[in-house]
């Protein structure tokens, strides 16, 4: 990936939110997620290799969308294929510091408020009986 283009195409792309961050109240791009497996330029012509967190993911084709959209913006790029390889299998692990952070964080915010425990439902389930 040593190329001229890489820092705008690492900007570009860190402006691609993961769906599900975003539903999460956490958006973190696809960088931050661990989603961008690589790139290779030739020419005027960008290849992006995505993965998603889940096989399952019905939000691949608006990520691989949402990035092409971005990176056709990068000065020098004419045109972009996206493709999600769906045999990478995505892990927390491949999170940047930053994303895992983030999300601990938001995670440690939302067991605060409203004074909600974790496995509270267990403590209700026993007086019901």
């Amino acid at each position: 990936m040593s190329n001229i283009l890489d820092p705008e195409v690492s900007r570009a792309l860190s402006h691609v939110f993961d769906p599900c961050s975003i539903g999460a109240n956490t958006p973190l791009s696809v960088i931050d997620m661990g989603l961008v497996l690589g790139w290779s330029v030739e020419g005027s012509h960008l290849d992006v290799r995505l993965c998603v967190t889940s096989p399952c993911c019905t939000m691949a084709p608006n990520i691989a969308r949402a990035a092409e959209s971005a990176l056709l913006q990068v000065p020098g790029v004419e045109t972009v294929e996206v493709a999600i390889d769906p045999a990478v299998r995505w892990t927390p692990a491949r999170m940047s510091e930053e994303g895992r952070s983030r999300l601990a964080h938001r995670r440690e915010e939302s067991i605060h408020l409203g004074d909600i425990k974790p496995q509270q439902w267990r403590a209700a389930q026993g007086r019901a009986q």
